[in-house]
């Protein structure tokens, strides 16, 4: 059974993780794209990557996306109260 520890970052190493692993993923991609086949989704297009760098396109997956239109928010407004003449 493994222990966690705690570890102290400074903000500015705190704010790299995201940017790391970004990085570490990428380089990965990279990797198998280089020794195998990799199937994977580009611009609503499925793909097949082959080790050489040739790019096969399997299908079209566009019609599996659907597009949301945003809605403008209702703006809530106060009335004006009448005043009534006694």
């Amino acid at each position: 059974m493994s222990a966690l520890t705690m570890m102290n970052m400074s903000m500015h190493e705190e704010a790299m993780i995201p940017k790391l692993a970004i990085q570490a993923f990428r380089n990965a991609f990279e990797q198998a794209c280089a020794s195998s086949e990799v199937v994977y989704t580009e611009q609503h297009k499925l793909v097949k990557h082959l080790p050489d760098g040739e790019k096969v396109f399997l299908k079209d997956t566009g019609h599996a996306y659907q597009s949301i239109q945003p809605q403008q928010r209702q703006v809530m407004k106060r009335r004006k109260k009448q005043e009534t003449a006694i």
